[in-house]
């Protein structure tokens, strides 16, 4: 594969990712309450500087109507950033593309900081996002993309797959707490009980941590990029796969098909890298 398929690579990867996520803010919202409802956190600005009381704010259904609607424009930003991923190298307007980006990741940011907060400031929710901060990373980073320095870009990616599969393999062998939506997974997809569901779910955590370590080892990390590729698009598919219902197939597909979306960034991101270090081991990547 040649230079100019690992570029369309990076911009379909940030394309998916703003993609999914501006379908889920659309029609799903976003846990940005998490931190606007923060009695804690925004007494002091509601109370000191609007002259609001809490319980005027927290019922106020102007407020409510306005966390909607931001939500509602956070969509359209995604949806516009997704659309500049995709003819990134089309567009010649480069503080148009670098503003959209930026907007784009700006909310992204926000979405994992929100989710922390949601989730009892578990911090591995953010960490668990990096391969869907990683595309448009690059592709802010390098405005052209034939200039892309690509020892620099796959240690990036390397990193970001790291900091996602560390936590993922985390949360599977249930080291901080196992999500009762893994075992369900499992158990509807490959038709095991519990029981042989959390030891299928711990063998494969264990495997996502320690993979992720071998990931810099130069010998074996395209071995281990190939695992992690199957892997990426696996549990990508298993969120339509596992919600799917023959009956009520237009609700299932509308609930569940934004999930694997922005999750084929899972799978991209490591086939990215794998493709960038065989070329590098080989031969200096072509232009064409």
């Amino acid at each position: 594969m040649n230079k100019l398929n690992i570029i369309s690579l990076i911009k379909f990867c940030a394309f998916t990712v703003f993609l999914g996520r501006a379908y889920q803010f659309y029609f799903f919202g976003a846990p940005f309450r998490a931190i606007l409802w923060d009695e804690s956190l925004l007494t002091p600005i509601v109370e000191g500087v609007f002259n609001y009381s809490w319980y005027e704010y927290a019922t106020s259904a102007a407020v409510n109507y306005w966390i909607e609607f931001f939500t509602k424009i956070c969509s359209v930003l995604l949806l516009i950033s997704a659309i500049v991923s995709l003819f990134w190298d089309k567009i010649k307007y480069v503080r148009l593309k670098k503003l959209s980006l930026s907007s784009g990741i700006f909310i992204l940011i926000l979405l994992g900081v929100s989710m922390v907060k949601d989730r009892n400031y578990d911090y591995f929710q953010f960490f668990e996002m990096t391969m869907q901060f990683v595309a448009p990373l690059v592709l802010l980073r390098y405005t052209d993309l034939n200039k892309i320095d690509y020892k620099k870009t796959i240690l990036i990616l390397k990193i970001a797959i790291a900091l996602t599969f560390i936590p993922h393999g985390l949360f599977a062998m249930g080291a901080l707490n196992l999500p009762g939506k893994f075992v369900d997974m499992t158990i509807l997809i490959l038709g095991v009980n519990e029981t042989q569901a959390t030891i299928f779910l711990f063998v494969v955590g264990l495997l996502d941590v320690i993979l992720s370590v071998i990931i810099f080892v130069p010998r074996l990390s395209k071995y281990v990029l190939v695992y992690m590729v199957v892997w990426g698009f696996l549990t990508a598919m298993a969120r339509p796969i596992s919600g799917y219902n023959s009956h009520f197939v237009s609700a299932t597909l509308h609930g569940s098909l934004y999930l694997m979306i922005y999750r084929l960034s899972h799978g991209m991101v490591p086939l990215i890298a794998y493709i960038i270090e065989k070329k590098l081991i080989k031969k200096p990547i072509s232009n064409a």
